[in-house]
């Protein structure tokens, strides 16, 4: 399989989870709450992986990081998934404590 089809997978996911998803195949981003850290800038390298930065910044700046994950196959893209899902899933029961 491609790395198209491994940015489809995880993009299918990420819409389920209810996460923000930006248009593009070659680089894209997925954001749930970039303020807490639950938001991936996704490229396709120049070796045909999908690299995944996440978000470093706050609300004054803007940055993404170096590469955290390097998704190399579609047991990868399954991986990512499911990463995906449980931030969903641990954000969903986070309490405000201001």
């Amino acid at each position: 399989m491609s790395s198209e089809s491994w940015v489809q997978l995880i993009k299918q996911v990420a819409e389920e989870q209810g996460f923000e998803v930006s248009k593009g195949v070659a680089s894209f981003t997925i954001n749930i709450d970039k303020w807490h850290s639950v938001a991936y800038q996704l490229k396709i390298n120049s070796a045909g992986y999908v690299q995944a930065h996440q978000w470093e910044g706050d609300e004054e700046s803007s940055a993404w990081g170096r590469a955290v994950y390097s998704i190399r196959s579609f047991s990868d893209a399954v991986i990512f998934c499911q990463i995906l899902i449980n931030s969903s899933s641990i954000r969903g029961n986070r309490k405000s404590f201001s």
